[in-house]
Formats: structure tokens, sequence, C-alpha cells
């Protein structure tokens, strides 16, 4: 009996009940698989459908395991156990999403346009249909950081499109896989799917770069003969036209390498390694030096290399060798091309195969070998040569008669064997144990040579003689050779299998199988004595884009036995071939054309295109389909090699085959006479011993049918340019958009026809036109190129931003693109920037130049500078109008580069109390190289040490990045001092309501970051990241100051989760993989921040804060750990803790480095304090100020910390985000602590002898 499974909505089991000695099918047979039942008819078939796996309280499919299938006729009966089935929905979602361009620069916009079709199986066919609904989605930057987020409605074609500009501070992907990306999902279907575009800052290639060599023929080496092949490169403009005169720079370098025939990936060929020794990574490879040439590329773009070789190496393999040009234009743009070619050592190849990955001592180790040529063809009368070398030890008596291992070596050598047809055999008898290393050689006709090596073959040292064993063997299952008539079809065509059978008299079974079972099987029989058959069937149209067929075949042959008189025994085959169902009756034909002939255009001159909708097969006009036309700068879509394809494919996707076969027969085991008589008596043996047994007869009989150990093994598996009489008027070439149409929805007329009508932006380049049309059920893609040039044109490089007081030379590249030699005039006029003269600075500056046909030149103007802000750029060339010439040509270009402000002036401040008649003295050195334009010096007087902090808190506000730890000390931060800024009156910051908006965004953000533990990760809570215990606290930090502040309410689920978080830190630390790899004194200073959070919430934390202290003493908690401890203990006020903050004080004093004006900490973490913790000295300053401000703040010590942190700012801030956000948190305090009385009294100001004026201060104002 045998058996599939059918895999779908539901389960469906096909049984085919065959005669186990003939093969023929068996009718009325009883089938039974739980509580259904089924009987087979004439031809052994029956099927039970509707058989519904279990599922879980969910509803979600599960497998099911022993089930029993049981077959009965008469007085027969076979029983089946451990049978697995599962559901699956084959009705699926599928998108195709794509861009207009795959890389953008920030400020940039983009389009992505977006298909949705149902995939519905009906009968056998996979249908695409309409997907409605309405689309949500999620702008990402190439760091995970949100850009936007909306939703958008399907029309009535299943399809949406949506456009947003990237920011100018969005994150640049500067990985490969740092892909910027939008989420989408279809949350009524429960579908979604991501796609990706880059995001990066580049330069726009001019031309393209290729390579080939030639001839094209197949390379051997010589091992007297000088061989030879040229390399060429070339380089085209993309305006049209060739890169002539540019330089050449190749690389060209050699290696070994492996080659294996076409066809034969199943064999050995070059050096292979045993099984035991996978990780020797040690193939000899040899690489040859590089060797470099230069030149320049000729009229046509194009430059050769001759590349000379000859010899053979000791142990002849192929060679690659690879040329790589590098083209530079006189613009200094370089482009890089890369050819390769193999050297064969021989025209012949030998390859192997092991019948076994070991051998053992004294018995034949077998392999097989085949000679062939480059193509894979099988090459006979070849001589083989095989080298076999085995070490092993071998046990000897030395002179005193001790038991001695000698190293001893094994050698053969087989000569005199010549290949075949077929793989022919070639075995060795091992005599030692150990490892072997075996080696085939060949030779061609000219002498040269081909090996393939095998190394490290273990042989099993053999001792003693091998254990007896019964020989039981199960039915084998032979392999069918199915051989169709053609390898892709048409609907309707008729398929003809020729099966070619290992026996008969069969009978035989075909199945289709297209994600399960579709039509009905075919049957068929073998004649006696026949060795092939053909089976013919009409392809229908449901099984696009493929099917596979699955043949069996069954009946039986003679045993292999010595007894003359044994009856034969039973035999299966099995055999699948797939076959590709053509889908060009659900292709469109689509036809993309300019209006008219021209394919050539100038820049800002309106085009018309023309698509043309029509149907693949019988090119019928196709009504109301939907077109999306993009036209894209190529020069764009070179750097990353972007393409769109055909949505055909991807709503007729490959239907993998599914049926899951079992075979009954393969579960028998065949004996021999003595076997029998063996296996008789161990049963009454049995029976005699344990009369639980019950008794089995085995009424004469050759076999028996039992599950075998493999019982189930589930299986699912412009016009043209031209002279124009008279003057020209030079067009000013501006917008240089990439994208010069995006039309993401049109409709056909009955005509099939639709037509585009759009203004080419200014770039000079060559456009590609994709207009990708779909219906329901159909699709296609059609392109088309054209190209935008002028007769002379012009290509500037400038730069992407200069500095104020930069000095830069432009390069501009003037282009002619005729048949005649011109003179031209070349100018440049500047805004916001001057010109370098041999007369002096100027505003505009030209140049005469005689440019010769079809060649360019590189023209460079020395800038500078002026103001910050944008600088403006307009270059000019026209043709010199004379008596001889009737055509003037010209290019004009504009363009803006932003010139950037200098560093923000150095600032410092000085701070003190001072009595009634109190002076304060400030010595000022002045500073080098101060831009008069920008330096100055400005003195400010506040009546608070917080007037400096504005610097800071801008930092903070302003800071472009937004990761976690810069979000949270941000808001840490900017809250900390939110009562100071209200009091003083800061008129630097924005107003308070954009100030508010902000950090409400801010908190957003980092809810969305949350994990579900409470913790929060760098940038994402994705499924493969972890929480990062620093992250995770310093959020609770900043969330328990926006609670106490009060200026608007925190998320409480968030605020909870990063409390529990906080309480479980030393768990949560210990279940990352690799905090193993942290020191301890990192580990307790997470801990001790963790207590410092919860004592800020008012946590009573004061005992949890003394047991780690007993814990780690001072040898494992650095300084900063000390500080958020201090503040932990002053929660409760007790004999314990009291003692503890004065231990820890003490402690304290003897590591500040104290002057008379400042004090400072220095303390480290070790490797991982700056990785983990963002440690730095400042910061540890800053949380010691503030843990002395809760246990004594009357010292001394606090004025001079907080002198020394100041003096530690660099323009107006501290380095990092965390020094500004602690820093601020601990001035706050100070604020509270030292700062009490409002201020009421006058400051007078003198620079040396000159009174410079005076200020009163009466009230809180900086």
């Amino acid at each position: 009996m045998d058996y599939v499974y059918i895999i779908g909505t539901n389960v469906k089991l096909t049984a085919w009940v065959t005669d186990l000695m003939t093969g023929a099918p068996v009718n009325q047979a009883t089938v039974s698989v739980l509580n259904k039942k089924n009987e087979t008819n004439h031809q052994g078939l029956c099927t039970i459908v509707n058989r519904q796996s279990e599922t879980d309280q969910e509803g979600e499919t599960y497998f099911t395991r022993n089930e029993t299938l049981i077959i009965k006729k008469g007085n027969d009966q076979c029983m089946i156990t451990d049978i697995y089935s599962y559901t699956s929905n084959p009705n699926i979602y599928v998108w195709h999403v794509f861009n207009d361009r795959g890389l953008y620069k920030p400020k940039e916009d983009v389009h992505i346009k977006g298909y949705i079709r149902l995939l519905e199986v009906k009968g056998d066919a996979k249908l695409p249909t309409y997907a409605q609904g309405t689309v949500d989605y999620t702008v990402y930057d190439p760091r995970g950081e949100q850009l936007q987020q909306s939703e958008i409605q399907l029309n009535n074609y299943g399809a949406f499109d949506i456009k947003f500009t990237l920011p100018d501070n969005v994150n640049l992907g500067k990985l490969l896989y740092c892909n910027a990306s939008v989420r989408f999902s279809l949350p009524d279907s429960q579908t979604e799917t991501t796609h990706y575009f880059k995001v990066q800052e580049f330069r726009r290639p001019e031309y393209e770069v290729s390579s080939m060599t030639r001839p094209s023929t197949v390379h051997y080496c010589h091992p007297t003969d000088d061989q030879y092949i040229i390399t060429s490169c070339q380089g085209k403009l993309f305006t049209g036209g060739y890169l002539n005169d540019a330089n050449v720079q190749w690389t060209v370098r050699a290696e070994t390498t492996k080659f294996t025939p076409a066809k034969r990936s199943d064999y050995i060929f070059g050096r292979g390694r045993s099984f035991f020794c996978w990780f020797d990574n040690n193939d000899n490879q040899i690489t040859y030096p590089a060797k470099h040439f230069q030149g320049k590329t000729d009229s046509k773009g194009t430059h050769e290399i001759k590349i000379t070789y000859h010899g053979i190496e000791n142990e002849p393999r192929p060679t690659m060798v690879h040329a790589l040009a590098a083209i530079t234009d006189l613009n200094n743009q370089t482009q890089e091309t890369e050819t390769q070619f193999l050297i064969h050592p021989c025209t012949y190849y030998v390859g192997f195969q092991l019948v076994n990955n070991y051998g053992k001592k004294d018995q034949p180790v077998q392999t097989k070998v085949i000679v062939t040529d480059i193509d894979g063809n099988l090459i006979d009368n070849v001589s083989i040569e095989c080298k076999i070398v085995g070490i092993g030890k071998e046990k000897k008596e030395d002179e005193n008669g001790l038991t001695v291992f000698e190293n001893v070596k094994d050698e053969i050598l087989i000569t005199g064997v010549s290949s075949n047809k077929d793989a022919i055999n070639m075995e060795f008898t091992p005599i030692l144990g150990g490892r072997y290393n075996i080696s085939y050689t060949v030779k061609d006709e000219q002498g040269r040579s081909a090996m393939s090596f095998y190394d490290g073959l273990y042989i099993a040292g053999g001792s003693g003689q091998e254990m007896e064993r019964q020989k039981v063997e199960f039915v084998p299952t032979d392999t069918l050779t199915i051989i169709p008539n053609a390898t892709n079809y048409q609907p309707d065509d008729t398929c003809e299998l020729l099966i070619l059978t290992p026996f008969s008299p069969a009978h035989g079974l075909v199945m289709f199988d297209s994600e399960g079972q579709i039509s009905q099987p075919i049957q068929f029989r073998v004649e006696s004595g026949k060795d092939s058959t053909t089976v013919e069937f009409k392809i229908s149209k449901d099984w696009i884009p493929g099917f596979t067929a699955h043949v069996e075949l069954t009946g039986s042959i003679p045993r292999e036995t010595e007894t003359t008189n044994s009856p034969p025994r039973p035999a299966i085959a099995v055999g699948s071939v797939s076959l590709e169902v053509s889908r060009d009756i659900y292709k469109l034909d689509i036809s993309v054309n300019t209006k008219g002939t021209n394919k050539t255009y100038i820049p800002s001159s309106t085009i018309e295109i023309d698509v043309d909708v029509t149907q693949y097969t019988n090119k019928a006009p196709v009504n109301k389909a939907e077109v999306c036309l993009v036209v894209v700068d190529e020069a764009i879509l070179s750097l990353t090699d972007h393409k769109l394809t055909s949505p055909l494919d991807i709503f007729y996707p490959s239907r993998s085959a599914t049926i899951t076969q079992h075979h009954g027969r393969n579960r028998c085991l065949l004996f021999n006479i003595q076997d029998i008589e063996q296996f008789k008596k161990n049963i009454q043996e049995r029976q005699n011993e344990n009369r639980v047994y019950a008794g089995c007869g085995m009424r004469g009989m050759m076999m028996k049918c039992m599950a075998s150990p493999e019982a189930c093994m589930f299986g699912a598996s412009l016009s043209a340019f031209g002279g124009a009489g008279g003057e020209q008027t030079i067009a000013v070439r501006s917008n240089f958009n990439p994208l010069a149409c995006w039309v993401p929805s049109s409709m056909t007329d009955s005509s099939g026809h639709v037509s585009f009508k759009f203004q080419l932006p200014d770039n000079l380049t060559r456009y590609r036109v994709w207009a990708i049309t779909t219906t329901d059920k159909q699709y296609g893609l059609g392109e088309m190129a054209f190209t935008v040039q002028l007769p002379i044109m012009i290509r500037p490089s400038p730069p992407r931003f200069l500095n104020y007081g930069d000095t830069a030379h432009f390069s501009v590249v003037l282009q002619n693109q005729t048949e005649q030699s011109l003179l031209l005039h070349a100018g440049l006029q500047v805004n916001n920037a001057k010109l370098i003269t041999s007369q002096g600075d100027a505003l505009r500056v030209g140049y005469a130049i005689e440019l010769q046909a079809n060649k360019r030149i590189a023209v460079r103007f020395p800038v500078s500078t002026i103001h910050s802000g944008t600088a403006r750029f307009q270059f000019i060339v026209s043709t010199v109008a004379n008596e001889t010439s009737t055509s003037s040509f010209g290019d004009a270009i504009e363009l803006s580069v932003p010139v950037f402000t200098p560093a923000t002036s150095e600032a410092f401040a000085s701070y003190d109390d001072i009595a009634e008649e109190g002076v304060v003295l400030q010595p000022i050195k002045t500073p080098e190289n101060v831009i008069p334009q920008f330096g100055e010096l400005s003195i400010s007087t506040s009546s608070t040490a917080l007037a400096s902090l504005t610097d800071a808190i801008l930092a903070l506000y302003a800071y472009p990045f937004e990761c976690t730890e810069q979000l949270s000390s941000r808001l840490l931060g900017i809250q900390s001092l939110w009562d100071v800024l209200q009091a003083f009156q800061c008129k630097d910051l924005p107003d308070v309501s954009v100030v508010q908006t902000k950090l409400q965004s801010d908190l957003n953000t980092l809810k969305g970051r949350q994990f579900p533990n409470g913790g929060f990760g760098y940038w994402t809570n994705r499924s493969d990241s972890y929480a990062e215990p620093f992250m995770s606290v310093h959020v609770a930090h900043c969330l328990v100051v926006l609670k106490k502040k009060q200026v608007w309410n925190v998320d409480m689920s968030m605020m909870d989760g990063a409390l529990k978080y906080l309480t479980n830190i030393e768990s949560e630390i210990n279940q990352l993989p690799y905090t193993k790899y942290w020191s301890e004194t990192t580990r307790f200073g997470l801990i001790s921040y963790a207590l410092y959070v919860r004592a800020k919430d008012s946590q009573n934390v004061a005992n949890e804060a003394v047991a780690l202290f007993a814990r780690t003493g001072f040898q494992k908690l650095s300084l900063e750990a000390l500080g958020w401890l201090l503040v932990a203990l002053v929660t409760e006020k007790n004999s314990k803790t009291d003692q503890l903050i004065g231990i820890i004080y003490q402690h304290l004093k003897g590591k500040v480095s104290e002057t008379s004006e400042t004090a400072n900490f220095i303390t480290s973490y070790g490797d991982d304090g700056q990785s983990v913790m963002l440690h730095s000295n400042q910061r540890t300053d800053a949380i010691l100020l503030e843990a002395l401000l809760y246990i004594d703040p009357n010292s001394s010590l606090c004025t001079k910390i907080c002198k020394g942190l100041q003096a530690h700012k660099v323009k107006g801030a501290w380095k990092s985000t965390q020094e500004n956000c602690f820093v601020l948190i601990a001035l706050e305090k100070y604020f509270h602590t030292k700062e009490k009385d409002t201020p009421d009294f006058v400051v007078n100001i003198w620079l040396n002898n000159d009174y410079c004026g005076q200020h009163q201060y009466k009230g809180k104002r900086l």
C-alpha cells in the first residue's frame, strides 16, 4: 500500500492501495484514519477529505501526531502509525512595493508606490484579486528613528502611493546594511511588509564605465609558450559621447582558485577535505603580486592592456585573473570597473566521489572517478593515475621487550586505468589505521596536468574482528528518470513524459502537485520486458506558473539471493519533475515611446511620452489598466544598480510541491531463509520467557511488513540639438531634480493608450523611463531611455559646503559635443563670494578658450567666501560669433553652496562671593587669529552662577542626534532647571510652548522604545535586541524628574515599568548574554544608580544601600557609585546610615584634588566604564557635588567643585550630553541651596583704566 498527504486548507489524504507482490491496484479496500473512512475504486485510489488538524485555544493550527492509518481487504490488514498532518491557509496577501530611484540625499522627496493583492485558491488555480482597505505606514531613518507615521486608502486598483521629504539632519546609512525603511501594514487583513531605501550624501556620477576581455575563448596555460589576453575598459558620458583623454589606472592581480565543471557539483574537483578536518582552511592558495599600469582613453573612451602569462605551478590549479580599471575625469571624479578571466591548467578535469566518509583497515576503500572537459562532458580513454599515501603507527617491541609505536607509511600507486563515458570505480585496500591522502592526476594531449586531492581520509584501526551482525535490509526505493518533451509549456499544450523504468511489469501513478494536489492522478501500466513508457496529459491554465509531477511505480523484481526458487521481492520506484507553465496569458505588452522619433532633448524642454498597453498573446488593447510612469536620472540609478521589475512574477509566484509522500513498501524488511528461521527461533524463545508477547506466524512468507526507524519523516516541503541661425538666448539651468516625472496612477483608454506630458529638469544626462501597468490579474513593465544634452555643456564640480574663510578651487568641465572646433567665452559670476585673480578680488571673471571637436577641458576658478549663509555661482559658456559660423551654442548653470559660520566663540565665566566693597580682577589674553567680522570682547554679568549655563541648556536642546541617552539627557537637563529658567527669564531659549512641544515629542519617542520588561534600548525595542541597563536606569531617572516637576503628566504605565526594571536591576543585568564580560565595578555602579533614582522617587532604599556597601566595600564601588549611594542613604536617618554616610564622606575627602579656588575628583571604571556607563571625570564631579549638597551643604568643597565644573566648559558647554545633564542637575540643587536670597546690588565694570558701565540687579534675571 502507498499513500500520500496533500496539504491545504483542510488536510486531504489520498491513498493508492496496491498488491504487495504485483503492484496491481486493489479495489474495494477500506481505508480509515481517525473517524473518517472510504473505499478504494478500481484504480486502487480513495480520498479522505476535511481531516481538520487540531487547533489550540487561540485558533492556531499545529501538528497532530500518532494518528493511525488502517487498510483492510478481507482478512488482510495493514496498519501504519505516527502519521503527521497539518493545515495551512493557502490564501495569502502579497505586496509589490517600489520607489523611484533607491538612493536619496537629505531634504529630497521620496516617492513610493505599492500594490497589494490577495492570492486566492480557486479550484486548481491561484489567482490575484484586488485588496481593499487602509494601509498604515511608518517611516524610519537608517538608525531606526521614526520620521513619520500616517495612513493611506487603497484605490480601486488595490494600489497606493505616498510621498514624504527627508529631514535636513536625517541620519545617514553609512554601513551596507543600514537602510532607511517604511513599514506598511494592512490591519484589517493582518498582513505587512517593509520597504527599504538608502540615504546618503554622494556625488552624482557623470559617466559610466565598463570593461571586457578578448578573445572570449577558453584560456589554457602552457608550460613554455606565452599566452595573452587583451583587457579593455571604456568610459561613456550619460549625456552621450565618450570619455576621451581620461587617466586610467590598472591594477592586475591573480590568485589560484577552485573550478567545478558544469553539472558536476556532486564530485570533488581540486582539493577536498576530510569530514573530520572541516575546520582546516589551508587550501595552499597562491596569490601573485599585483601589477600596475596607467594610460589615457582614446577618442572612443577606451584603453587596453595586454596581459601575458605562461608556466605551470607544481600543483596545477585554475587561476583567476582580476583586472581593475579606475578611470578619472578632468574634475577628479573616478569610476571603477573590473573584469576577470579564468586560466585553466589543462583541457581536462578529474573529479572523484568517496563511497564512504571513512574506511577500515584491510577493507577496500571505493571511489568513483570521472574525467570531464570544462563544460562537464565526460571524456573517455584518458589515463588516470591515483597515488595514495597513508601514515599510521605500528605496534612493535623494542630490544628490551617493551611495546612501542613506530610511524609507518603505506604508499600505493594505481596506474593503467582509463576514463569511461561513465564514472569508473577505483579502490585500494589500506593496511594501516590512520589518515590517508589521495591524489588523482590526468594529462591532456599537450602534457598539461590536472589534479584533484583528498586529504585526511580517516581509516579505522581495525584491531580485532568485526562483530558479526544479522543482515537486515528494507525494500529499497529506486529512482525514476523522467524526461519531459519540453521544459516550458503554454496552457492547452500536450505534455508527454518519458519514464525510464527500472523494472517491469509494473503499475504506475502520476500525481500533479502545485501547493497541494491538482487535477486527478493518472494511472498507467508498464508491460513486461519494457524499460520505458510515456504518459500524456493536457496542460491547464490553472497550473500557472508551474507544477510538479510525482511518479510512482510498483511491482516486483527477482531477489538477489543464492536460493534458486526464491519468489520475487516487492519493488518500488519514485521520481519527480518540475515543469513550468508560461505566464504569458497574464502578461501585458507595454510599449513606451516619446512623441515622434526624437531621442535627444535639451534641458527644461517639454516632452510627451506615449504608453500603449496590449495583451501579450494577441496584441488586443487593454482598457482601464492602471499605469505608473517613472522618469529618473540614470546617473543616480547607476550608483546602486536600481531597477524596477514587473509585478507578474510577484503576483504569480512559483508554487512549491507540498505533497508529502509516504510509501508502505520501503517499510518492508527483506530476509533470507536462514534469517527467517533464526527470527522464528527468537520469537519462540521470547514467547517461552515472557508470555506477555503474542505469537506471530510467518506463513512461509519471505518478508515482513513493519514500521522502519524512519516510520514517518515529515517533508513539506527637446528636439534634437542643432544650429539655429542667429543669436541664441542661453537658458540658465538650476533645477537638478533627479526625478523628471512621477505619475503613480493613470488609466488607459479603450485603445489601451495613455499619454504623459511634462517638463524636464535641467540635468544633462540619460533618463530611464519605466511604465508599470497592472489590472487585477495582468501585469507588465515597459521601459525606454532618452538623452538630454547640449552642443556645449558645463559640468561643474562644486564642494558640498564651504566654511567661512575657506578658499576653494571650483573645477568646471567644458565639453564640446559637436564635430567642429569652437572658440568659447566662459565666465563665472559669484554672490557672497569673491574670485581670486591676478588683478585682485572680483565678482566675475571670464576666459576665451578654443575647444576642439568632441573634446573637453577643465577650467578652475579660485574663490573665497565673504559672509556665512549661502554663496551663489553662475557659470556661462557661449560660442564667439563670427562670420563663418551660422550656429551659436551655449550653456549656463546656477547653483548655491552653503557657507557655514565659524566655530562659536570661546567663553569663560568667573564665579565668586563678593562683599559690599569687593573687587573681582579677571586677566584677559587677546585671542589669536580673530576673524574681524566675528571677533569681539563681550563681558556680561549676572547675579547667579547659573547665568553661564545658557549654552549648556541650548546644547542639549539643539543636539541633532536622538538616541535614548541623548533624549533622556535633554529632558533631564532642561527639566532640572525649569524653575530657574522661569525665574531668570532666559532670552536665548525658544518660547516655552515650543520647548514643551519638543520635549513632549521626545517623551513619546522614548515610550516607543520601551521593552516589555520596562527597560529601554539605545535606538529601538526590536525583538532581536536587548534592553540596555544604563539606558534603562537613565530613562527612569528622567521620568522621575519629570513627574516631580509636574510640567505635564507622565504616562504612569511607562513609569511603573521603568521603576519595576530598576527594582530587578541585578537580575536584568545577569540575564544579558554579554554582561559576563563587565567588571564588578560597572555592575555595582549600575545598581547604585538604580538606588539613587528610586530614592529620588521618594522610595526608602537606605537599607538596600547599606546592604550593597556591605557586599562591595570601597574596592568595588566607583566614586560615582558612592555619590549615588549617599543620596540613597539619606532616605532614612538612623545610626547605621549616619555612620555609613560619615565613612563614605571621609573616604571622598581623601580622593579630592583641591586648590585654593577649585576642586575635582578623578576616577575610572576600567575598560568598560566609558562604553557601558558613559563615564567621565566631569560627570563624577557633578554627581558628587549633588551628593555633598545632600549631606553637607555648607561645605566650602561644594563651592570649589562648582568652580571646577565651570572651568571645564568648552564653547559654553561641557563635552557630552551626559556631562551637560548631570552638571545641570547638580547646579539646580546648588541653586536651591546656595542662592536663596533675591539679588539687590549694582555692578560696575572697568577694562584696564576704561570705565565700561554698570548694571543694577534687582530681582532674579539672567
